[in-house]
């Protein structure tokens, strides 16, 4: 299994109106769903300062990520883009350790 971190940037300007693009949102909060329930994704959330948001996940491989977020509504409407970045588990505290065995 592959670890990887992803941090979503929103293009700016945004290009889609205000209640568009909370609508979007939800959808990828939905979207998002599917990772925890299966497990994968380890944990999501907007960034503090800026649009867009970070992601832990495992994936099979580079191509799955990239797949997955091709699909994101917010990718698909052109709200935001997305830097991967692959790591190695190495340690962590007791309560996550689990996810990456």
């Amino acid at each position: 299994m592959h670890y990887f971190m992803i941090e979503g940037t929103f293009y700016g300007p945004v290009p889609v109106s205000p209640e568009e693009l909370e609508n979007v949102i939800k959808e990828h909060i939905a979207y998002l769903q599917r990772g925890f329930n299966e497990g994968w994704m380890l944990f999501s959330g907007p960034k503090a300062q800026t649009g867009g948001g970070i992601i832990l996940m495992k994936a099979g491989s580079m191509e799955e990520v990239e797949q997955f977020l091709a699909d994101d509504p917010l990718k698909k409407s052109g709200v935001q883009e997305y830097h991967v970045v692959e790591f190695r588990f190495h340690d962590g505290q007791p309560e996550v350790k689990s996810w990456f065995s």
